[in-house]
């Protein structure tokens, strides 16, 4: 899992990851490793950068090589626009997705063709309890979402779009974000900035004990909304460190899944420079990490 996030602002924007990857083994225990990147350059050079969360690899297939790849697309045929890298990354990836996630998408489409797992209420037709938690697992773990951000000159302004894979679905459009948008594990932030996150509004509106509408949950909750004016790109950068480390340490001091961690990694794109490393470990961050202790 995940916390990453990106900030788009008139200066440009700025992006920023954890890095913790996990691994699942067959008895359903997680073992985690520190150091994964999550946030790329696209190419040696330019304005563009790349966050991933979710799914975090493709058995022997590099998300490093398919971003290599894109990368040597745009420099040998260049794209008009940021939409057009990420419209090229959703059908060069997809290619790659479908293809090595073969045998786990067809059992998912299988299992998802089956009605839902009912107690004491067996049939045929639909999943028992075992393969319930199997769609499950598989409908969620098979996510993996890619934001593309930064510019393609001459339009020095810079954009952001979203592509998310999914088991389930055939067809892979970028859609492009605005604001503040959170991927991974983005509740904790949700709870701070906003006061609630949609899981606890979903179970306020399911108790049947809330009395009005939706909007005027909504209206309630917006009272309690932490904003702030438009951040100068440093004040900006210092917001996307902050709700990074702040999920990390969230959920070291809980009971939950360690899903977030590892050294933060912030990148930045403004108008008139191109991609620059704010944060980025080197290759030897997990000797250094064992030096300290």
């Amino acid at each position: 899992m995940t916390i990453a996030m990106c900030y788009l602002s008139p200066e440009g924007v700025v992006l920023g990851a954890d890095s913790t990857a996990s691994v699942t083994y067959p008895d359903g225990t997680f073992h985690y490793f520190n150091h994964a990147q999550k946030l790329f350059q696209i190419g040696d050079s330019g304005s563009l950068g790349l966050l991933t969360w979710g799914l975090g690899g493709l058995g022997e297939e590099s998300y490093r090589t398919q971003i290599a790849e894109l990368a040597d697309s745009l420099e040998s045929d260049p794209a008009k626009d940021v939409e057009e890298v990420a419209q090229r990354w959703a059908r060069q990836f997809q290619s790659a997705y479908s293809s090595a996630l073969a045998g786990p998408i067809a059992r998912c489409k299988e299992l998802a063709a089956k009605q839902p797992f009912q107690q004491n209420q067996a049939s045929p037709s639909s999943r028992s309890e075992e393969e319930e938690i199997e769609f499950i697992g598989l409908r969620e773990g098979l996510v993996v979402g890619f934001c593309i951000a930064g510019a393609v000159q001459p339009n020095r302004r810079t954009t952001a779009f979203q592509v998310v894979f999914e088991p389930l679905s055939d067809s892979v459009n970028a859609v492009q974000v605005f604001g503040i948008p959170f991927w991974g594990a983005p509740n904790m932030i949700q709870r701070l900035i906003s006061g609630a996150d949609p899981a606890l509004r979903d179970g306020i509106l399911r108790s049947g004990k809330w009395e009005g509408t939706e909007d005027d949950l909504d209206a309630v909750m917006g009272q309690q909304q932490l904003s702030h004016a438009i951040l100068p790109v440093r004040d900006a950068i210092d917001f996307v460190h902050t709700c990074i480390y702040s999920t990390i340490k969230a959920l070291k001091f809980s009971s939950l899944k360690q899903i977030c961690g590892g050294p933060i990694e912030i990148a930045v794109i403004t108008t008139d420079r191109p991609f620059r490393w704010v944060r980025h470990k080197s290759f030897d961050a997990a000797i250094a990490e064992g030096d300290r202790l």
